[in-house]
């Protein structure tokens, strides 16, 4: 038997706060897809996604965690959306900025599998993401992801912190 009358009354967490700049870790969470065990199909099977865990780093929000999905097969725009999404992470996991087209930093935007995304390390902008039905919760989002082009990467990224930068 386990006497749990000692154990701490259960936390709740509240939303992390709109606009917070946060270094956070990718984690994939396997679908099984049977094209790619990184892909997750939707409920009707006609898109499919990466199911994604963004872990903050540091800071008073350490170890929490925000959840995404990013588009890779189903409509055009989803497919788009993810696409640019994957780009960002790579861009600001890699410190590239987004206008450099050198051939290093083209070559640093190709991926050969999904893994390669797994346990990158970026900066993000959380946001919070309403229910329009009003049936579930408010929950944090990943509003973007912060690429080098942006003042804000050099305030929570300088070199000396960056242990990914090229």
């Amino acid at each position: 038997m386990m006497d749990l009358n000692s154990a701490e009354a259960q936390t709740e967490f509240g939303l992390i706060p709109n606009n917070t700049i946060a270094k956070a870790r990718l984690t994939i969470k396997p679908g099984g897809d049977f094209s790619d065990p990184f892909l997750t199909r939707s409920k009707n099977g006609d898109s499919a996604f990466l199911n994604c865990e963004f872990t903050i780093m540091e800071g008073q929000y350490v170890r929490r965690k925000i959840f995404d999905k990013i588009g890779i097969s189903g409509s055009d725009q989803w497919i788009n959306m993810g696409k640019s999404r994957i780009r960002a992470i790579l861009e600001s996991a890699k410190n590239i900025n987004p206008k450099d087209m050198s051939e290093t930093a083209m070559s640093a935007r190709k991926i050969n599998s999904f893994d390669e995304l797994d346990g990158l390390e970026m900066i993000i902008k959380i946001g919070i993401e309403h229910d329009r039905n009003g049936v579930y919760q408010d929950k944090n989002k990943v509003a973007s992801i912060i690429t080098p082009d942006n003042e804000i990467y050099k305030t929570y990224a300088s070199c000396a912190d960056i242990p990914w930068g090229n």
